[in-house]
């Protein structure tokens, strides 16, 4: 495959951002721009938690992407999607920002809202970008459930430094550079890795 014939296929993914509860969820809507504007990506979905939508406004979520935008069961019930119908659209999943309690809740398993059940029942790519402070980074669970998560095979973003929002201080926990884990993801998603076809709802 050429790279203009990976551009393309590039175009025609589906792709989810999950969005948890952390200040960093206001860059969602520019990494959004990113995937449309610099790969030609328009199918995006986004999947916000609870504390996510506290954070930074449904409406500036909705305005940043084209496709839908799911923040609990209410509304997932509402516009008839689900977990199972959403991970089965999902070319790539990108959960960014990804909180400390995320990384505990899949790495053992536990889906108890509409974001984490839809990470158990994806088979594409998963892009998990943690954010946090260096102390709960640095956390002996929280580095188990990394480990767990990357051996359970998604692609986990370390950390890089930056300017601590509660401290004012310089620590390692900001956003670290996704770009070439999602453009390896995408990659991957394009040579066939998709989601499943035909996925059979199970009882929660």
């Amino acid at each position: 495959m050429t790279d203009d014939d990976l551009t393309a296929a590039m175009r025609e993914l589906n792709v989810t951002i999950g969005v948890c509860g952390s200040v960093s969820a206001v860059a969602v809507p520019h990494i959004a721009l990113w995937l449309k504007g610099a790969l030609g990506i328009s199918k995006i979905h986004i999947v916000a938690t609870a504390s996510a939508t506290r954070l930074i406004g449904l409406p500036i979520l909705e305005a940043s992407v084209d496709g839908q935008v799911a923040t609990d069961w209410v509304t997932s019930s509402a516009g008839r999607t689900t977990h199972v119908t959403i991970a089965a659209r999902s070319d790539v999943l990108i959960v960014l920002p990804a909180t400390a309690n995320f990384l505990g809740k899949v790495a053992n398993g536990i889906a108890d809202d509409l974001l984490t059940t839809t990470v158990l029942a994806v088979a594409c790519p998963v892009v998990i970008v943690p954010v946090m402070n260096e102390v709960m980074w640095m956390k002996a669970a929280v580095q188990r459930n990394v480990v767990t998560l990357r051996a359970d095979g998604y692609d986990v973003v370390e950390p890089k430094a930056g300017l601590s929002l509660a401290t004012g201080t310089r620590e390692v926990g900001s956003m670290g550079d996704f770009r070439p884990v999602i453009l390896a993801a995408l990659t991957k998603a394009v040579a066939g890795h998709g989601p499943q076809d035909n996925p059979t709802e199970q009882g929660e």
